[in-house]
């Protein structure tokens, strides 16, 4: 009787668990490209922020440097300074054209892997190319912004030029990595675990 008793508790606790699964999947399946697309918000917001500060940044520089025009170190700098912020943009623009380009519905797990890796593989590129070109952008950006807003000529002397800029180089790239930590790698990585329980739960 009682060995009756524990099979029947066992049979109901394994019917039980199989009914919840089935509601796990569901749910699973239903929330999850909605989920996906919610969590590519925050790299997409991010390129955008970069996309305006970037043009901002452009037109102020610009503007700046040709009231410098008589002072053609200066218009140099200047023009060095935006020609850099172009290259930004372009790959900033790049970037979120990978990331409208996913398709979350109406399509496979295997296939939104997929395309989820290609552009985390090409994010991956010009985050490295972007990484190389912040020296090359930050240099000629601090003299012209000491010029803008405190009027010091500050390419007279080199070694406050050089500590600004090293310290200026340091807090950007630490800026960028937190950011990128935060809002990519973190959301990319949340997402890549989503589709692989999917996916695990089809093959099941």
């Amino acid at each position: 009787m009682e060995l009756d008793e524990i099979k029947s508790a066992w049979e109901q606790y394994d019917k039980h668990l199989a009914n919840n699964l089935s509601i796990d999947e569901t749910k699973l399946k239903e929330t999850g490209p909605e989920w996906a697309k919610n969590q590519m918000q925050y790299p997409f917001v991010s390129e955008m922020v970069e996309l305006i500060g970037g043009l901002v940044v452009i037109v102020a520089v610009l503007a700046f440097s040709f009231i410098f025009i008589d002072e053609p170190v200066y218009l140099l700098v200047g023009l060095l300074t935006v020609f850099t912020g172009f290259l930004f943009i372009g790959f900033t623009i790049k970037k979120i054209r990978l990331l409208k380009q996913v398709e979350y519905y109406d399509t496979s797990v295997v296939i939104l892997q997929s395309e989820i890796a290609f552009v985390k593989r090409k994010i991956l590129q010009y985050r490295k190319i972007e990484l190389l070109l912040y020296p090359v952008y930050i240099f000629p950006l601090i003299p012209i912004t000491s010029k803008m807003l405190y009027g010091h000529d500050i390419l007279e002397s080199i070694n406050l030029l050089a500590g600004k800029y090293l310290v200026a180089l340091v807090l950007a790239y630490l800026i960028v990595f937190l950011i990128r930590r935060h809002f990519y790698d973190k959301k990319f990585k949340a997402l890549e675990s989503l589709l692989a329980k999917i996916k695990e739960f089809e093959k099941e």
